[in-house]
């Protein structure tokens, strides 16, 4: 097989991917709302479509922070900024945040609010800290 080398083709290409790709989540996304209907949200958290649909997205939006940081790199001048440790307090505070409505509404469990509390900044403090490094790596990179 040989490899495209035309731009239009590898666009279109590409076009046809994202097609495919969007497609398949409807579909997945459809076969776990069906089942959570039909079954519970029990049945349908428990299904392995939920899984692959999950790591699927979060697949996609780890690849699409370094277009992102790319595409706003290019659009405006970048101020300087925020030092780390600025960074980690907007994920502390959206961990405390959850943390506290989990613990609102529903008392009896104490730690399953710690949990959500503490699942939320780890996931948010890992897309900050890779926005960070790559906002730094481009600064150093065009320094250069």
């Amino acid at each position: 097989m040989k490899r495209i080398k035309d731009e239009r083709l590898i666009l279109v290409t590409l076009k046809n991917i994202r097609i495919a790709f969007a497609t398949q989540t409807l579909g997945i996304l459809a076969i776990i709302i069906y089942t959570a209907v039909s079954s519970g949200p029990d049945a349908a958290f428990a299904s392995p479509l939920n899984f692959v649909m999950l790591l699927s997205n979060i697949l996609l939006l780890v690849l699409q922070l370094n277009v992102s940081a790319d595409v706003e790199e290019t659009d405006k001048k970048q101020r300087k900024g925020l030092p780390f440790y600025a960074i980690l307090l907007i994920p502390a505070g959206i961990g405390i945040l959850m943390g506290l409505i989990t613990f609102l509404s529903d008392r009896q469990h104490p730690v399953s609010s710690l949990i959500t509390g503490t699942v939320f900044f780890i996931c948010f403090l890992a897309s900050f800290s890779l926005m960070y490094y790559l906002r730094k790596k481009r600064k150093n990179d065009d320094g250069d």
